[in-house]
């Protein structure tokens, strides 16, 4: 066996998730699935794809209508207008793959990658079995989950090789400002660094707007640009979580040409019909992407509200993005995190994420609001009523 694979562990979402599997009518608070079901006409699409026989081998970083759909989006939408060609562009297989696939491509043994703490459980062993060192610097609560400079600027060490982003964040919603990425641009340009964009949320934002960091880099110098490397999904904004897509944007050559390298030897190229489906979403009519957050907006208010209304947790403030409610565990609760999740799911039947799962060292729990809004409304009436003592 390989032995870079001995100290991987399951996601505890996993665990979660198959615990509730056996558990009727479960409230799926646990879950980053979104509710809705893929648009009808870009499922239309895929169906013309193949009755038009898109089914052959693509090229292996993606078919032109779908990087020129992409090119155009990138340009108009995240103000990423500086891409001198197709080939600056790798369609991968979901946003995970295109994760994956860059911290092969720029991480050597030994090298650190700053992270959110929290941070989403699979970047870490991303990075890890890429030969990396995540090195977590907590967000702030107090900051609306942000991170504070001078705590960024601690952490880096000369084995610092890039900075992983993920704004609107999972798991705490938070979003960062335009200032906060102009900042965390001088700090990468001081000391030659990486910043690794995970944008899978960018189109599910309330109060705030969605900067895309390699567009605030636009005037920076050429050696600055080229070392952002931006991961987008059609998984979250298009409810396309089944159909496996997403995709990278970076202006370095040499990035191009080694991430074809890892496309080539893990996937050799995203499912054709699939790519024809994913021109359809970006060019398509865009009213769903508005319907579905305007939907989680009404979904975070109610819980937010509902999860305050307790004696057991508490947030501070309503996520500004992304589907996720990251509420902390009061005093009234006396056994651990995960002690409190497996109380949920006994007696409610209700699923959620202890913050251990997100290496966190706070008493937290994350609840998902992608789920229905009735499994919503269920949670919040549980909580207001609880079966037992609160204890562990």
């Amino acid at each position: 066996m390989n032995n870079d694979l001995r100290d991987v562990v399951f996601s505890g979402i996993v665990a979660v998730r198959d615990r509730l599997m056996s558990v009727d009518n479960a409230i799926r608070l646990e879950s980053g699935e979104p509710s809705f079901d893929t648009p009808a006409h870009i499922k239309e699409a895929m169906t013309k794809a193949l009755a038009d026989n898109h089914t052959h081998y693509g090229p292996s970083t993606g078919v032109k209508p779908l990087k020129s759909a992409i090119m155009k989006k990138v340009s108009e939408q995240n103000g990423i207008d500086y891409l001198d060609g197709f080939d600056k562009i790798v369609v991968t297989s979901g946003g995970m793959h295109a994760l994956y696939c860059t911290m092969q491509t720029i991480l050597n043994s030994g090298d650190e990658v700053i992270v959110p703490q929290p941070n989403w459980t699979a970047t870490t062993w991303m990075i890890r079995l890429a030969g990396g060192k995540d090195i977590g610097v907590k967000l702030k609560p107090e900051l609306e989950y942000r991170w504070d400079l001078d705590d960024l600027k601690s952490a880096i060490t000369p084995q610092t090789k890039a900075i992983l982003i993920n704004s609107p964040h999972n798991p705490t919603g938070g979003v960062m400002t335009k200032a906060d990425m102009a900042a965390l641009l001088d700090l990468a340009e001081k000391h030659d660094l990486y910043i690794v964009s995970d944008e899978a949320y960018e189109h599910i934002i309330y109060d705030e707007t969605h900067y895309s960091i390699a567009a605030v880099a636009k005037d920076r110098s050429t050696k600055v640009r080229d070392k952002i490397i931006s991961c987008f999904t059609f998984s979250k904004s298009y409810a396309m979580t089944g159909w496996r897509l997403g995709y990278t944007t970076c202006s370095s050559q040499e990035f191009a040409d080694n991430m074809k390298k890892m496309i080539l030897y893990t996937i050799n190229g995203v499912s054709t019909p699939s790519q024809y489906a994913g021109v359809a979403a970006l060019e398509g009519p865009q009213d769903n992407i508005f319907t579905m957050r305007d939907t989680y907006r009404k979904r975070r208010d109610l819980l937010f509200d509902g999860v305050n209304s307790t004696d057991l947790l508490k947030c501070e403030t309503p996520p500004k993005g992304a589907f996720y409610l990251y509420a902390q565990i009061t005093d009234n609760w006396s056994g651990s995190a995960w002690d409190l999740v497996n109380y949920l799911i006994d007696n409610y039947s209700m699923g959620s994420v202890p913050g251990d799962v997100f290496y966190d060292d706070q008493k937290a729990i994350r609840f998902s609001y992608a789920c229905p809004t009735e499994m919503i409304e269920r949670a919040i009436m549980s909580l207001k009523a609880p079966k037992k003592p609160v204890s562990a």
